[in-house]
């Protein structure tokens, strides 16, 4: 992702993302949000990334919130 991507992410979906990155933020979100994203999402996804890659992508979002409530949890301010 280029620097504007990434500070566009505040933006979600209406950021200036290709079909992909859309797909990955509206993923994110939903699976951050309630824990089952949207089967259309998900098929979406599957058509475009490997079943490695959605095990990844997973991961990678279930790993950024289990980070975020542990530092909200303590209070841990970061830098």
């Amino acid at each position: 992702m280029t620097l504007q991507q990434i500070e566009a992410l505040e933006q979600g979906e209406e950021g200036p993302f290709d079909e992909l990155p859309r797909l990955v933020i509206r993923y994110a979100e939903q699976l951050t949000r309630t824990t089952h994203p949207e089967p259309e999402v998900a098929q979406a996804l599957s058509q475009r990334l490997s079943p490695a890659q959605m095990v990844v992508l997973a991961a990678t979002v279930a790993l950024a919130n289990f980070t975020n409530r542990f530092n909200h949890g303590l209070d841990v301010q970061l830098p």
